[in-house]
C-alpha cells in the first residue's frame, strides 16, 4: 500500500511504501507530524479522510518502511525490525471501528489476555496476561505506573474511558526488567492524545437496562505547550438484581517544549458505585462497592545522546466496601474501609554511542495503607472523610527501591539486549534481589525473523494477599514475593497478503501467591493465601491476518492463544490462580459495506479450565462442583459515517448466550447500544 502527503517546505512528507502486519510499530519517537491515511490493524482497515494540498516545487518525499519505525518496549527504544520482545498495539483509529464500548472490552480482542468480568461495561475486571492471575500486571497511563497495591481488582480503575484512549501497548511476557516489580506476567500502557492537532469530539451512548453515557475530549496546542482534557460518565440500570453502576472521570494532561526539554505533566480522578452482586462470595449476594481514584504525575525529559527524564508521581485509592447493601444481618459490625497512597520518584538516564545504548537509573516508590481490615493495629481510631460511619484502625506502609541497568547492541541482522533490575523491598528482610533478562533477533530476511527472550520477574503480594480475613477469605501476613523465570521463542513473517506471528512460552513460578483450600474441603470453608511451591505455566500463540480487500471483506484476523498450567501443590484447590483460558480463539473481519458504512465483527470462542463450586441461590447453598463451560461469543458494530460525524449501532452478545467468567456470576446476555460521535478539528 502506497499513499502519498504533499506538504510546504518546512514539513516533510512521509511515504509509506509497505504496511507491516506488525501491530507492534509505535509512532512515537520519529519527532515528525506523521499524517496516516491507511492503518493496517488487528481488526480492521479505516479510510481517513485527506485534505489535499496542491503541488509545489518545494515538495519533500521519501520512502519510510514501517519496519523500521520506533518501539519501545525495552528501557531505550529501538527500530521495530531490531525489536525481541512481543508487543502489540491497538490504534484509535482501530478502536473507532471495533464493536466495544470500555477498555476492558478491547483487551479482550488478544488472545494472550483473559478479562475476568464481575458486571458490566468495565465496571470491574480482572485482568491477566499469560496466565497470571490479576495481581501479576503492570498498568501505566502514559508510560507511568498506576498499579494498586492493596489489590489487582482495582488495576483498571482508570480516570478516562475509550474516547480518550489514543493508542493502547501491551507487553506480553514478563517485564520487571523494564518496569519493576509486578510485570510478572506482562504490562499494559494506555496512552491519551498525543497528537498536535486542535479538535473537540464528543460522544453519546444509550443502550438496554438503562444504559447511559456521555463524553467530551478536547484538544489544544497553543505556541509550545499542548492541553488536553477528559470528561465522562456512564450509568446503567443493571442487567440483573444489584448490578447497577454509575461512575465519572476527569483528566487533563498538557506539555510544554522548550530548547533544553519537555515538561509533561498529568492527573485525573475516577468515582466508581456499583452493585456488586456476588463479587467476592456468592452467599452474600447483594454487596456494594465504591471507589474513588486519584493520581497525578509530573515529567521532565532532557538532552540527545545522554537524555535524562525525571518523573514523580502519586497515587491515591479510596474504597467502601459492603457486604450487606441491604439489610445487614445481625452480626455484621460495619462496611470495610480503605485508602492507599503511593509515592514514587524515577530516573531514567540513557547513553548512545558506537557500541548501542546503555540505560540506567532508579526508582524510589512508597505503599502505604489505612484500613480497618487490611494492616498492623494502630494506637488510635482515625475518622474517614466524608464518611460518618468510617474509621480507620489499622495502617502498613513499605518502600520499594529498584535499581537497573539495561544495553541494547545491533550487528546487522542481529538485535541484542540484556539488562538488570536489582530490587530491595523493606518488608523482605532488607534484601536486594536481581531480576536479570536477554532478549535476541534475528532477521533472516526481509519479510522473516526470529525471537528469543530469558526474563527472571517478581511480584510482590498485595495488602489483600497478606492482611485479608473475611467471611471467605483469611490472609497471610508471612507471605513470600512471586518469583519466576520465563523463556520465549518466536517467529514473524510479514507479505503483502499474510502476516503471521507464533510465539512459543514458558514460564517456572516459585512461591506463587494464591488463595487455596483444600481439595475436598466443605464450600463454606474460608480462602487462604498461601506460597505454592511451583507452578508451571506453558502454551503457544499464533496471530494471522489475510488481507482480502475482495468481495466488501478488507480483511480477516485469527488469533489464537493455547495453555497449560499445573502446580505441584495437587492437595488444594485455588480461588483463581488455575482457572486459565486453555483455548482462546479470537477471529476479528470488517467488511466495508458502502462508501460511508462499515460492519465489524468480533468472534470469539473460550474454554477455561477448572472449576468452581455451584451456588443454588433458590437453596442459599452451594450444590456441587461445576467445570467451566466453553462458549462462544459474537459481537458486531454498524457504523455510518459522515464529514465530521459517526452514527453507530452495536450488538453484544447477539446469541444471547449464558456465560460466566468468575463462578456464580451471570454475565449480560444480549445487549442493544446506540449511539454517535462528533468531532471538529479547527
Amino acid at each position: 500500500m502506497r499513499n502519498q502527503f504533499t506538504s510546504n517546505k518546512e514539513e516533510a512528507i512521509m511515504v509509506f511504501k509497505q504496511w507491516s502486519r506488525k501491530a507492534y510499530a509505535i509512532f512515537n519517537s520519529l519527532r515528525k507530524v506523521v499524517k496516516i491515511t491507511t492503518l493496517s490493524l488487528s481488526c480492521s482497515i479505516v479510510l481517513l479522510p485527506l485534505q489535499v494540498l496542491s503541488q509545489t516545487d518545494t515538495t519533500i518525499t521519501r520512502n519510510l518502511d514501517l519496519e523500521e519505525v520506533i518501539v519501545s518496549a525495552q528501557r531505550a527504544p529501538v527500530i521495530y525490525s531490531q525489536l525481541s520482545r512481543l508487543v502489540t498495539t491497538i490504534d484509535e483509529d482501530e478502536i473507532k471501528l471495533m464493536p466495544v464500548s470500555e477498555i476492558n472490552e478491547l483487551l479482550e480482542i488478544f488472545s494472550a489476555i483473559d478479562i475476568r468480568q464481575r458486571g458490566a461495561n468495565g465496571i470491574q475486571s480482572d485482568i491477566s496476561i499469560r496466565g497470571g492471575s490479576f495481581d501479576q500486571n503492570l498498568i501505566l497511563l502514559n508510560g507511568i505506573n498506576i498499579t494498586d497495591p492493596q489489590t489487582g481488582h482495582h488495576s483498571l480503575n482508570l480516570p478516562i474511558n475509550l474516547n480518550s484512549v489514543e493508542r493502547i501497548e501491551i507487553l506480553e511476557g514478563p517485564g520487571s526488567r523494564v518496569f519493576g516489580p509486578n510485570a510478572f506476567s506482562g504490562a499494559i500502557n494506555i496512552i491519551t492524545n498525543q497528537s498536535d492537532k486542535n479538535y473537540t469530539r464528543a460522544g453519546f451512548m444509550a443502550g438496554d437496562f438503562g444504559l447511559f453515557s456521555g463524553n467530551m475530549v478536547s484538544s489544544h496546542k497553543i505556541k509550545n505547550t499542548k492541553h488536553f482534557i477528559s470528561v465522562s460518565k456512564s450509568q446503567s440500570n443493571g442487567y440483573v438484581k444489584n448490578t447497577d453502576y454509575d461512575q465519572y472521570n476527569l483528566f487533563y494532561n498538557s506539555n510544554y517544549k522548550s530548547e533544553i526539554g519537555k515538561i509533561d505533566f498529568q492527573i485525573g480522578y475516577t468515582n466508581k458505585e456499583f452493585g456488586a452482586n456476588s463479587f467476592y462470595t456468592s452467599a452474600y449476594p447483594d454487596q456494594y462497592e465504591q471507589t474513588k481514584t486519584t493520581f497525578t504525575s509530573l515529567k521532565f525529559e532532557t538532552g540527545e545522546k545522554i537524555k535524562l527524564i525525571p518523573v514523580v508521581y502519586f497515587r491515591r485509592h479510596k474504597d467502601r466496601f459492603e457486604l450487606f447493601r441491604y439489610e445487614p444481618a445481625t452480626w455484621y459490625t460495619g462496611h470495610n474501609y480503605h485508602l492507599t497512597d503511593v509515592y514514587g520518584i524515577k530516573l531514567d538516564s540513557r547513553i548512545t554511542s558506537k557500541f548501542g545504548v546503555t540505560s540506567f537509573g532508579a526508582e524510589q516508590r512508597s505503599e502505604n495503607i489505612w484500613s480497618n481490615v487490611l494492616g498492623e493495629p494502630i494506637n488510635d481510631t482515625i475518622s474517614v472523610e466524608g464518611e460518618p460511619d468510617g474509621f480507620y484502625s489499622r495502617k502498613y506502609s513499605r518502600t520499594i527501591s529498584n535499581y537497573f541497568l539495561e544495553h541494547s547492541f545491533y550487528y546487522g541482522n542481529l538485535s541484542f539486549s540484556t539488562g538488570v533490575l536489582t530490587s530491595w523491598v523493606s518488608d523482605n528482610d532488607f534484601e536486594f534481589n536481581i531480576y536479570p533478562g536477554l532478549d535476541i533477533s534475528y532477521r533472516f530476511f526481509e519479510s522473516f525473523s526470529s525471537y528469543l527472550t530469558i526474563n527472571k520477574s517478581l511480584r510482590l503480594p498485595t495488602f489483600t494477599d497478606l492482611f485479608y480475613n473475611g467471611p471467605s477469605n483469611i490472609g497471610n501476613a508471612d507471605l513470600n514475593p512471586e518469583e519466576a523465570w520465563s523463556y520465549e521463542a518466536g517467529l514473524k513473517f510479514n507479505s503483502s497478503f499474510i502476516k503471521s506471528d507464533l510465539s512459543f512460552y514458558y514460564r517456572d513460578s516459585k512461591n506463587l501467591i494464591a488463595w487455596v483450600k483444600p481439595l475436598g474441603a466443605d464450600p463454606d470453608e474460608k480462602w487462604e493465601t498461601q506460597n505454592l511451591t511451583d507452578v508451571e505455566t506453558k502454551g503457544f500463540k499464533i496471530s494471522n491476518r489475510l488481507n482480502i480487500n475482495k468481495y466488501g471483506i478488507d480483511f480477516i484476523n485469527i488469533d489464537y492463544n493455547y495453555m497449560e498450567q499445573k502446580s505441584d501443590s495437587k492437595d488444594y484447590d485455588t480461588k483463581y490462580s488455575l482457572n486459565i483460558l486453555k483455548h482462546n480463539l479470537i477471529i476479528n473481519m470488517n467488511n466495508k459495506l458502502q462508501k460511508n458504512i462499515n460492519l465489524s465483527w468480533n468472534i470469539r470462542f473460550q474454554d477455561r479450565a477448572g472449576s468452581y463450586s455451584k451456588y443454588n441461590f433458590s437453596l442459599n447453598d452451594y450444590v456441587g462442583e461445576q467445570t467451566f463451560n466453553p462458549f462462544w461469543l459474537f459481537d458486531a458494530k454498524l457504523a455510518w459515517n459522515y464529514q465530521s460525524m459517526t452514527i453507530f449501532t452495536e450488538v453484544n452478545n447477539i446469541l444471547n448466550v449464558d456465560y460466566t467468567d468468575i463462578g456464580n456470576i451471570e454475565m449480560p446476555g444480549r445487549w442493544f447500544k446506540i449511539g454517535f460521535n462528533l468531532q471538529l478539528t479547527y
